[in-house]
């Protein structure tokens, strides 16, 4: 006698409960379950995605990275794109892994369907919860749009670091707006490490001339890390048809004898980078 749907339903439903409970497990052995997480994967069950939901938010809940991991890639697979706001309040969560998969996954959800994506991220882009704004934000920069200035501005001036320099990250999308190269120019004066180090990563990105003379006065900075990403940021400035920017070279040459051993590696391969044929 052929199983009902609704038999073989309960059936993927228990299977999905018994991998859950398993992953919550420290001492799981992961590949004994992995027939079943690859049968979960392949089933694509919709009537599966409220209880990969409430694993997901468990296992985020309990801060188990790999439950994580393993949950989100079956949600993902089941629900596509409509798993978006859940996968990213799973992401938002510091559970000390990389999360390059799910990373990834985000990333083509949102530029598969960019006005979608928008219309979840501008709202949380401005959210209480300073965990979930950070990944809104943070994603914003793969589907930009003019109007996000407004909110990188409020971002820019936020109290959490993080959230500063997930808008430094961001604000390299809108290189052509006056206004946001503004932004990050303010930000090279912020007073964490890690927000001006964004920031001169966004403006190594964006290559404008008229931001030398702000990168340059990193130059002097008092922490070692940030003098270093000034030549990183200026390895990525095109040499001009007379050959390296004459300010570029000032700044190198001042970075190449920096008393600090990795400044001055950082300086010299920014040297050999501007001197490449063809940059």
């Amino acid at each position: 006698m052929e199983a009902t749907p609704q038999i073989v339903r309960s059936v993927v439903t228990a299977h999905l409960d018994a991998l859950a409970a398993a992953l919550a497990d420290p001492d799981c052995d992961v590949d004994a379950w992995a027939e079943v997480e690859r049968e979960l994967l392949n089933t694509r069950d919709p009537d599966l995605i409220p209880h990969l939901r409430a694993h997901l938010a468990n296992a985020v809940e309990a801060g188990n990275w790999y439950a994580r991991s393993v949950l989100a890639g079956i949600l993902a697979e089941t629900a596509g794109r409509t798993a978006m706001p859940h996968l990213l309040q799973a992401y938002s969560r510091d559970l000390g892994d990389d999360q390059d998969s799910l990373s990834t996954t985000l990333h083509t959800f949102a530029t598969e369907d960019p006005a979608a994506a928008r219309g979840i991220l501008v709202p949380w882009a401005d959210a209480p919860d300073q965990d979930l704004r950070r990944v809104a934000i943070h994603y914003l920069g793969y589907v930009p749009d003019p109007a996000d200035i407004a909110l990188l501005a409020r971002a820019a001036g936020d109290t959490d670091e993080e959230i500063r320099t997930a808008a430094a990250a961001t604000l390299a999308s809108h290189r052509t707006i006056q206004s946001a190269l503004e932004l990050l120019v303010t930000l090279l004066g912020d007073l964490s490490t890690q927000v001006r180090v964004s920031a001169l990563d966004s403006l190594g990105y964006i290559r404008n001339p008229a931001t030398l003379p702000a990168i340059g006065r990193l130059a002097d900075d008092d922490t070692p890390t940030i003098r270093a990403w000034v030549a990183i940021a200026l390895a990525r400035f095109p040499t001009t048809d007379s050959g390296i920017e004459p300010a570029i070279l000032n700044i190198l040459d001042q970075l190449a004898s920096d008393p600090d051993p990795y400044v001055r590696e950082k300086a010299a391969e920014a040297r050999r980078l501007t001197l490449r044929p063809g940059a």
